[in-house]
């Protein structure tokens, strides 16, 4: 009796295939979660470092995103460690649902939320301020936040975690996410559409694949997409494994990704971020060799002409000679006073007595005209 009732005190060990089904799920998503988050902490300093004097909104944008992201990794911490760690020899079916993981819920739909606004925005100025696509993406996003909500308040009243998915709960998540998936079709195939280089031809395109892949895939909006709907798909088919659990924390990280690899791919411009559609083809020039000015639509339909150097002392016959470039502006936009040849000119000649236009004066020559 004694022996039986000694070894009745010890747990039901798990089976390799039940702990590969749970804990490793659970453990390979947070493997990949931390390290997106890594990619995220430095894309966020490499935002501040490039462009110090962008809009304000982006900047308080970029903040609110890292500092909700971080919230996010340190709930899910807790999380792993509560159930690897704390809770280590109680097994899988008997786990309590921690508050953590039920907040970490709430809070990765309030990050996926700003990002598809954010993108709705951003449609809005590059689809020529056409309002229909971006109102639907901002409805689309408001729903999916607001059914969150509901399925999160439905989460605390399953104890057990292996339950966490009642029947209630996977019909509300399951709009929840619907609604997100269809919102960030519209943003993949608007951001496709509207940036495509037969639109704006001076645009700078991806060279090589890894910018290939960067662009399309991550800019663009083409991996949460895919990853959202790897996450409805395994909720709705799959609601008792946790399979959507590591779809659902990947899938997070790559929204605030996304967004500021979108950001940082763009040109500066004293400090400011240059939008990719008025961004430049370096690789746009003539046979000649020499700079030229090209001009795209900006995204209100008018032209924005953008320029990318000056160049003295070039001669025709010198093809194998090496000019000296004067860099100005990567771009001019409607708004900004136009450059003057001649005065640049003017100051060249004074202060390096190159020539530009016309011979350059001495200094006495200058004080002749002064009297």
């Amino acid at each position: 009796m004694s022996s039986n009732a000694s070894v009745s005190l010890f747990p039901p060990v798990a089976s390799t295939h039940e702990l590969t089904e749970t804990f490793g799920v659970l453990l390979i998503g947070f493997i990949f979660t931390v390290t997106l988050y890594g990619l995220t902490f430095f894309q966020t300093y490499i935002y501040y470092t490039r462009f110090p004097a962008d809009e304000k909104i982006t900047k308080y944008t970029v903040g609110l995103l890292w500092a909700v992201d971080t919230a996010v990794t340190t709930l899910l911490s807790h999380t792993i460690y509560h159930y690897l760690i704390t809770d280590f020899m109680i097994p899988f079916p008997q786990l309590i649902t921690t508050r953590t993981f039920i907040a970490e819920e709430a809070l990765s739909v309030f990050l996926a939320l700003v990002v598809q606004c954010y993108y709705a925005s951003r449609i809005w100025t590059v689809s020529g301020k056409r309002p229909m696509i971006p109102l639907l993406i901002v409805i689309f996003a408001m729903g999916a936040f607001a059914f969150d909500l509901a399925s999160v308040a439905k989460m605390t009243n399953q104890t057990l975690f292996c339950q966490v998915v009642s029947n209630s709960v996977k019909l509300t998540k399951g709009i929840c996410w619907g609604l997100s998936v269809a919102a960030d079709i519209l943003i993949a195939t608007s951001m496709l559409w509207y940036l495509r280089s037969s639109r704006y031809p001076g645009m700078i395109v991806p060279e090589g694949w890894y910018e290939t892949i960067v662009v399309y895939g991550v800019n663009r909006g083409a991996f949460f997409t895919v990853f959202q709907t790897a996450s409805l798909v395994t909720l709705v088919t799959m609601p008792n494994q946790q399979v959507w659990i590591l779809f659902h924390w990947v899938g997070s990280k790559i929204y605030i990704n996304s967004i500021l690899s979108m950001l940082n791919f763009r040109h500066t411009h004293r400090g400011r971020g240059v939008p990719e559609e008025s961004s430049i083809n370096q690789h746009a020039r003539g046979s000649s060799g020499r700079t030229g000015t090209y001009t795209s639509r900006s995204a209100s339909g008018g032209p924005v002409e953008t320029s990318h150097s000056v160049q003295f002392n070039v001669h025709a016959d010198a093809k194998n000679a090496e000019p000296m470039n004067i860099e100005l502006d990567m771009v001019r936009s409607q708004g900004e006073v136009p450059f003057d040849a001649s005065e640049i000119g003017k100051k060249a000649g004074q202060e390096m007595s190159i020539q530009f236009g016309e011979p350059s004066r001495k200094p006495h020559d200058l004080e002749r005209e002064g009297e």
